[in-house]
């Protein structure tokens, strides 16, 4: 799928996408629905939104145990939107869409009805920790030169920094998908609430 930006994205958003991790996705679904008219087979492809639950070892995960030990900086509100999804309803989509023959050869986004952005995200995660509001933020522009910062270092030492301009893009930029269609088709909806998820996935 291409970029949406700061648009909720369905499955009929327009464009390709343009990086070769992007490329590839698209190309194994395109596979995929290609064997199963070819085989006369049973196949969905899922689009998940960024999955986090217990033992984790995303980027969500890290996140969580950065502001745990208060390492992490205070985002700042950009209004950007990050789709997630707790993997106990990954589960639930993937069984359903095997099992309903409504979803043979059909593609779906799966997505949770929550789209915070970092900022939300990072006082959500607060909140269940028990960590105090924080009631200031790191402006934008000190963010981008410490992730700028953080590549050279990588450049230098060859090693992955905590901070920087991926991962910065990652926290203020969108992600943003509509699960309608594999709710309306299948009857399929997320059932895990986000403060929910974070506080089984700190466990």
């Amino acid at each position: 799928m291409a970029d949406p930006g700061l648009v909720c994205a369905d499955e009929d958003f327009p464009g390709q996408p343009t990086s070769a991790y992007g490329l590839s996705k698209r190309a194994a679904e395109e596979a995929v629905l290609e064997a199963g008219e070819r085989y006369g087979m049973h196949v969905v492809n899922l689009r998940l939104a960024m999955v986090y639950g217990p033992s984790g070892r995303g980027n969500l995960e890290r996140m969580g145990r950065l502001v745990r030990k208060g390492w992490f900086p205070p985002l700042p509100e950009t209004g950007n939107h990050r789709s997630l999804l707790h993997v106990q309803d990954v589960v639930a989509a993937m069984c359903l869409a095997a099992d309903d023959d409504r979803a043979r050869g059909r593609t779906y986004i799966v997505a949770g009805p929550q789209a915070p952005s970092g900022r939300q995200l990072f006082d959500a995660m607060r909140r269940v920790l028990g960590l105090p509001e924080c009631r200031w933020a790191l402006p934008r522009l000190a963010l981008g030169l410490a992730a700028r910062c953080g590549d050279g270092l990588e450049a230098i030492l060859r090693r992955r920094m905590p901070l920087n301009s991926e991962a910065l893009d990652r926290l203020l930029g969108s992600a943003w998908y509509s699960p309608a269609r594999i709710q309306r088709e299948l009857g399929w909806s997320a059932s895990v609430p986000l403060e929910e998820g974070l506080r089984e996935m700190f466990g």
